[in-house]
């Protein structure tokens, strides 16, 4: 990894540092903050100013979130999803988490992914998953 930082340009290394960083916020508010705030506050994002004309292509914006996962502490796919959707937000670009659960008799489990333009672009599973929750598409 630090041989490819070493070779990246100057705006993919911001890219990078704000990825890192909007992780460790995510992962730190989930924490710290009631669920149902953090969700209010994505249904908010239209009140982030972002950037038009974005320079990444969402595929990029992706990349960033999933590498910086891996330097933050227990960065589950809620965490990265959370931090995608609001890095794409800054680049101009929709996106929406879906939250969703399989049960089987002996098993009960959660899994949260990123759908843009009806597409998972982040998150994919093998497993179906029953969707429960859809924190919101903020088209411009």
């Amino acid at each position: 990894m630090i041989h490819n930082f070493l070779n990246m340009n100057y705006s993919e290394k911001i890219l990078i540092f704000k990825a890192l960083i909007l992780l460790w916020i995510v992962r730190i508010l989930l924490w710290i903050v009631p669920f149902s705030i953090i969700n209010k506050l994505i249904d908010k994002l239209d009140m982030i100013s972002n950037e038009s004309n974005s320079k990444f292509s969402k595929e990029k914006l992706i990349w960033a979130i999933q590498a910086m996962s891996i330097y933050t502490p227990q960065a589950t796919c809620l965490t990265c999803a959370l931090g995608a959707k609001i890095l794409l937000y800054t680049y101009d670009y929709s996106s929406n988490i879906q939250i969703g659960v399989s049960r089987t008799d002996i098993e009960f489990e959660a899994h949260a992914w990123l759908e843009s333009d009806n597409k998972i672009i982040l998150g994919g599973s093998k497993k179906e998953y029953t969707p429960i929750l859809n924190m919101g598409d903020n088209s411009q």
